[in-house]
């Protein structure tokens, strides 16, 4: 088995349904990443992203307990963190808003999942990408 592009990566999780965090998480580890979180809300994923300068990645649910999560996305454009969504939403209404980021649609298979945080990974220039301050819903 090839080892993962993920392994000794931070990633933070942002996911509010307990179940999947923790499966998550638990798939995450197993590949040797590191996990940050995983944290439930917008305002502490953002806390998490202002104290941890060594976050690697992220994977954001976009509804996180009714709120939108796109600060959150905002907060990992501007400090240039690569991420994916891992959303119930339609392709169509996430990408709408960002178009350069992936989105995996729940229910996804870790190995996509894995697959499109790691294809964020290498020689991503997020700072060239256009900033939205509002979105969607």
């Amino acid at each position: 088995m090839a080892e993962s592009a993920l392994r000794d990566r931070r990633i933070l999780v942002v996911e509010d349904e307990y179940l999947i965090a923790f499966t998550l998480s638990e798939k995450l580890e197993g590949v040797g990443s590191i996990v940050v979180g995983p944290v439930p809300s917008v305002e502490r994923a953002i806390n998490a992203i202002e104290s941890d300068p060594e976050i690697d990645a992220a994977i954001i649910d976009v509804n996180l307990g009714g709120a939108k999560a796109y600060p959150v996305a905002d907060a990992l454009l501007a400090r240039n963190i690569p991420f994916v969504f891992a959303s119930g939403y339609e392709d169509d209404f996430v990408r709408t808003r960002d178009p350069q980021i992936r989105n995996c649609r729940k229910p996804y298979l870790f190995p996509e999942l894995e697959g499109a945080l790691a294809s964020a990974l290498p020689g991503l220039k997020l700072a060239e990408r256009p900033r939205f301050s509002g979105g969607p819903g």
